[in-house]
């Protein structure tokens, strides 16, 4: 025995793994090597004593008892699901009418609104620097001044 590899189809061999033409090839090597020969045969030992004395769990429900209980939980999670899909319908159908008439109301509320302005306040646009414009806002009954530059 030489190599990892050859350990490997050793193995593979005993498993009856092996392709014919590799197979031939590790015969032909357990015909003139007694260690491989050796380890063939703890191999082949390994493997009947698990087959021979692996437990075997046999549990007492069949398979199709497993198989209803599974299907019988996808039931109820669909019917659970249909059951909450027309409330949630029904929260898009008020949300679907709610959204545009806000957006209305919105628009009401901005076009009531004054637009002129107050008594005592003043909107001034000054040129002091060029290419820039800095809009003043002045209001005499609030006492504030608002310089924005942009």
């Amino acid at each position: 025995m030489k190599t990892t590899e050859f350990t490997l189809d050793l193995q593979a061999y005993v498993d009856g793994e092996l392709d014919t033409s590799r197979r031939a090839e590790v015969e032909r090597v357990l015909a003139s090597d007694a260690e491989a020969r050796a380890l063939v045969a703890g191999l082949r030992q390994i493997a009947e004593l698990v087959r021979t004395h692996e437990p075997v769990i046999q549990v007492p429900e069949t398979r199709e008892f497993y198989w209803s209980q599974i299907q019988r939980r996808i039931a109820q999670a669909e019917a659970a699901e249909a059951k909450e899909a027309p409330q949630a319908a029904g929260a898009m159908q008020w949300l679907r009418w709610l959204a545009p008439a806000l957006g209305v109301a919105a628009v009401a509320v901005m076009v009531a609104l004054p637009r002129g302005e107050k008594e005592g306040t003043t909107l001034a646009a000054n040129d002091t620097v060029q290419d820039a414009v800095s809009m003043t806002f002045r209001s005499d009954a609030d006492a504030v001044t608002i310089h924005w530059i942009p």
